[in-house]
């Protein structure tokens, strides 16, 4: 049996997945390897081939490779395959596509879009989105992004930082973030803005249960919040604040049907951050803009079934 196949790669702040998918979004292998970007950028790609070479071995069966999809956080260049400001990872103007392509031992056409925009395509071909042509996409991880689907479209914006909601400064006196700006939302909404907002509040909350763990991991934060740990609540809250802000913004700016919240972060925090974002988008966005709006969560079995759909959207 031969089956015609695309691989998505989704990589992201801490980990690289990987999927075999077939064209209706059927995952037929999967593998997570682990991103360590301070290895530098050769390390990185170099443990992306391998996996990638990994996962087409392990579908069992002969395939044709119709094209490889890399979904890369912050600024890309999809036509010249160049990743050219990866906040998360480090990265400025890295040649993404070559460096993978020489490093495979399979020869398959390769697209590059930014995460948040392979995200988004996913949804509308194999997730929470299908037959929608209007949506928003916000997407929760190590870093917060966001994505418009308008007239079965992904936006870009001029310069490829359409929606680009987690890296506009809600207080520029906060946090600094690894973008050179303070106080954005994704350093308060992110696994690393919590991360960042547990060491800041530490020092007042000698007692709580964080106080003791060394390091600190966003699922210890999630714990503890259900907990009730005082530091932890007052660290989730903010998060759904925040989070609430950039719903406000996707859905006064696009006024769209349909808003679908995605990433691991969003997966893993619960409901205290699901429920208190819905709260502030509400005090946030006219009744006019938020009544009717339905906000899902991602159906996406893998964050790489994204990055697959890249493939068939070029040969559609």
């Amino acid at each position: 049996m031969t089956e015609t196949i695309a691989v998505g790669v989704d990589i992201g702040g801490t980990k690289i997945a990987i999927a075999a998918a077939s064209c209706d979004g059927r995952i037929l292998s999967q593998n997570i390897v682990p991103t360590h970007p301070a290895e530098g950028v050769d390390s990185v790609v170099e443990r992306m081939a391998r996996a990638i070479e990994t996962v087409i071995d392990a579908v069992g069966f002969k395939v044709q490779i119709a094209g490889i999809g890399i979904a890369a956080p912050g600024l890309v260049d999809p036509r010249n395959g160049i990743a050219l400001n990866a906040v998360n990872l480090g990265w400025r103007n890295v040649p993404l596509r070559d460096l993978l392509s020489a490093k495979l031992a399979i020869a398959a056409p390769i697209a590059l879009a930014n995460d948040i925009n392979a995200g988004a395509l996913g949804e509308m071909r194999f997730g929470a989105a299908r037959g929608v042509r209007d949506f928003g996409y916000l997407m929760v991880g190590t870093g917060l992004g966001g994505g418009a689907v308008i007239d079965g479209k992904v936006v870009n914006g001029a310069r490829g930082a359409a929606m680009e909601v987690g890296h506009v400064s809600i207080d520029p006196n906060g946090r600094r973030c690894a973008c050179g700006l303070r106080g954005c939302v994704e350093m308060f909404v992110s696994g690393k803005g919590v991360l960042a907002a547990v060491e800041e509040y530490l020092p007042a909350y000698p007692e709580s249960s964080l106080a003791a763990l060394a390091p600190v991991t966003t699922g210890a934060i999630f714990a503890a919040a259900r907990e009730g740990d005082p530091l932890a609540v007052r660290v989730m809250d903010e998060a759904a604040d925040a989070l609430g802000v950039a719903l406000a913004w996707t859905a006064t700016i696009l006024n769209p049907p349909l808003i679908v919240l995605g990433g691991g972060f969003m997966r893993a925090a619960g409901e205290r951050l699901w429920n208190g974002a819905l709260v502030s988008l509400r005090v946030r966005a006219l009744p006019a803009v938020v009544d009717g709006l339905i906000i899902v969560r991602s159906q996406l079995e893998s964050t790489a079934l994204g990055a697959s759909a890249l493939v068939w959207e070029e040969r559609d």
